[in-house]
């Protein structure tokens, strides 16, 4: 055999090898395009599911091709809003007014900051003379009357206190003292007048608390803990009108979720346009969030008579406490508006009036509620008379109480 006849012998066995190897290409090749079209597949779908196009069941009423249609002419008729990255409770809860400028909350800090102040009352602790209380405060005039809680300097007043006040005011680099030109414990409100100084104080904006809204901005700004000043905290009107009993009276408050702690109480809380609309006084401590502050506008008279007469002057009084009583509250209850307590020596209390009386009208106004009473008595001035009935032990009674003036209330 020669050596062209083996190589014709090796290129016949060759053969089948490169066929073999052909076939496995072509498997390869199908099975290559396979995973390709797969996972194409997939990526449209995973696309879809993260773009809220897939993955979602709904129920629906009639054909589904019916369904698709009018949903895609109402995507085309209403397209998405865009979305707002720089969304902020500040933007949300800021008011507007026309004849007002909105400020943002580094405005509104930067506004009344240099207004409020710090208070501590000084005492001898340990031998050394130290603050005791803290609160805060906020100067309503240049020179120098600030408005803060009763609360925060009640014991100053006390019987043989030896306790004194001073005041840091942003701005000057020591603490300058104050005394109290009167207080009024029924409304929880104070006014110091601080040492006057070469220059003018800043002061700041009283605005109308009757206007809040639930929602709107507020900014507080406290001194908490008694060692944090100019602290500032921002939230929402929480609620408005909420009844909270201040030592037998009763007071509406503005409910905040703006931060409030020990030590902010007299300071200022503050709405978008930098005015202070209310005089943080408490919070509930069991909660969060649940700070409280009493409405400018219903101690702006109070304040004013406070600078004039060092008291509150000519406010009527009766001396009672009152509270309601439902027919479903108690077994057997009659319900009605029953006096609780008589202040002694007071109007009511040498009117005749006593502890369980119910009271059936005063004025000759029905009473159904506490509030009643409190409409009635603010109609009238210190020294009027009004008639005023009562019910005891089922026998009905008619008394004459003279109204008097709440400076004259004994604590």
């Amino acid at each position: 055999m020669t050596n062209e006849n083996i190589e014709n012998i090796d290129n016949k066995e060759q053969k089948p090898k490169k066929e073999k190897k052909s076939h496995f290409v072509a498997i390869l090749s199908i099975i290559t395009g396979c995973c390709v079209l797969f996972t194409a597949i997939q990526s449209v779908f995973v696309f879809r599911l993260t773009t809220g196009n897939a993955g979602i069941m709904t129920y629906t009423q009639g054909p589904r091709d019916e369904q698709e249609t009018q949903e895609s002419e109402e995507d085309e008729r209403r397209p998405l809003p865009p979305v707002d990255p720089e969304f902020s409770i500040e933007h949300a809860a800021s008011v507007y007014d026309p004849n007002k400028t909105t400020l943002s909350t580094v405005e509104i800090v930067r506004v009344v900051s240099p207004a409020t102040v710090s208070i501590y009352i000084m005492g001898d602790v340990n031998g050394v003379i130290a603050p005791v209380f803290s609160g805060t405060g906020f100067l309503i005039s240049d020179d120098g009357y600030v408005v803060t809680n009763e609360h925060v300097v009640s014991d100053v007043l006390e019987d043989g206190a030896e306790y004194d006040i001073i005041v840091d005011v942003p701005g000057y680099d020591r603490p300058i003292d104050a005394q109290i030109v009167g207080t009024d414990y029924q409304t929880d409100i104070a006014v110091l007048k601080v040492e006057e100084q070469d220059e003018p104080f800043d002061y700041v904006t009283l605005g109308d608390s009757d206007t809040l809204q639930v929602g709107e901005l507020v900014v507080a700004i406290g001194n908490p803990l008694g060692r944090l000043e100019g602290t500032v905290t921002v939230g929402v009107v929480s609620a408005l009108g909420r009844e909270i009993n201040n030592r037998g009276y009763t007071m509406e408050l503005i409910q905040t979720d703006a931060s409030i702690n020990s030590g902010n109480s007299g300071g200022p809380l503050i709405n978008s346009f930098g005015e202070v609309i209310g005089v943080t006084n408490a919070k509930i401590s069991t909660g969060e969030g649940l700070g409280f502050a009493i409405p400018i506008s219903d101690v702006a008279d109070e304040i004013e008579s406070i600078i004039n007469n060092g008291y509150v002057a000519n406010r009527p009084y009766l001396g009672i406490t009152v509270g309601n009583v439902r027919s479903d509250e108690y077994y057997g209850a009659v319900a009605g508006v029953f006096c609780s307590e008589v202040e002694p020596g007071g109007p009511a209390d040498e009117a005749g009036i006593m502890p369980d009386d119910l009271i059936v009208s005063v004025d000759g106004v029905e009473i159904n509620e506490t509030d009643d009473i409190i409409d009635v008595r603010d109609r009238h001035e210190p020294g009027d008379e009004i008639p005023v009935v009562v019910e005891r032990n089922g026998r009905r009674m008619e008394l004459t109480l003279v109204i008097g003036d709440s400076n004259d209330a004994a604590r």
